[in-house]
């Protein structure tokens, strides 16, 4: 037995894991435009909430670069405190 995948069904599978498994494997198939809808606006209100995440951490990881730097430099006395 042979399982081949299409490009489109691994492109649904890398958006979105769980539309590809109720597809897929619990064979359940929405055509209802209401359901779609609010689908799709739940994913584009989740990918900002994960966008905006993601940029908070970057500038913590940044801070944190920022702090040691400070401190590595203040142990070397390279920058004096008065």
């Amino acid at each position: 037995m042979r399982i081949v995948f299409g490009a489109s069904e691994v492109a649904e599978y890398v958006y979105c894991k769980r539309a590809w498994w109720l597809r897929r494997v619990q064979d359940i198939h929405s055509s209802d435009p209401t359901n779609l809808q609010y689908g799709t606006s739940v994913h584009l209100s989740h990918s900002r909430r994960v966008k905006y995440a993601l940029g908070v951490q970057y500038c913590g990881y940044l801070l944190v670069v920022m702090g040691v730097i400070a401190a590595i430099l203040l142990l070397l006395d390279v920058v004096p405190l008065r």
